[in-house]
């Protein structure tokens, strides 16, 4: 027989197989995107985002109580306001956005065989986000 099978040439006796008939053939062995990395970096930016528009609308909301603040009370009445609660939990769930981030950034720099340019980035942008909303924490904690 001098017709041999197709996949008796690529060295499978299996037609359902899946691996490529050639190892070194460059299209086929082209290293792909980590999914957790592209996801940490889409929930970077979607977190970013919402992070500028929280304190966008918020300040919209409060621009006119603000200027008129004479007393502790009003300090208060400002505190409770509806729009300065609605950006805080806005705030929250944008953290708990990268924190999973941070997570799932981590995870698509440990996988094998994957880019690492998503997961680097993704890994960075949301862990400065983190650090930064750390640090204003701290610098309210204590301002005199």
């Amino acid at each position: 027989m001098e017709h041999q099978n197709t996949y008796e040439q690529a060295g499978s006796n299996d037609p359902l197989t899946t691996n490529p008939a050639d190892p070194t053939d460059p299209v086929l062995n082209r290293t792909k995107h980590s999914g957790p990395g592209i996801a940490s970096f889409v929930i970077g930016l979607v977190a970013l985002l919402g992070f500028i528009l929280t304190f966008f609308l918020a300040t919209i909301a409060l621009s006119s109580a603000l200027g008129t603040i004479t007393q502790p009370a009003q300090v208060e009445e400002i505190a409770l306001h509806p729009a300065v609660l609605m950006a805080s939990l806005f705030i929250l769930v944008c953290l708990v956005l990268n924190l999973a981030g941070l997570i799932l950034g981590v995870i698509g720099l440990v996988l094998k065989n994957r880019k690492k340019v998503f997961p680097i980035i993704g890994t960075i942008l949301n862990g400065i986000m983190i650090l930064t909303f750390a640090g204003l924490i701290l610098a309210g904690i204590y301002m005199t």
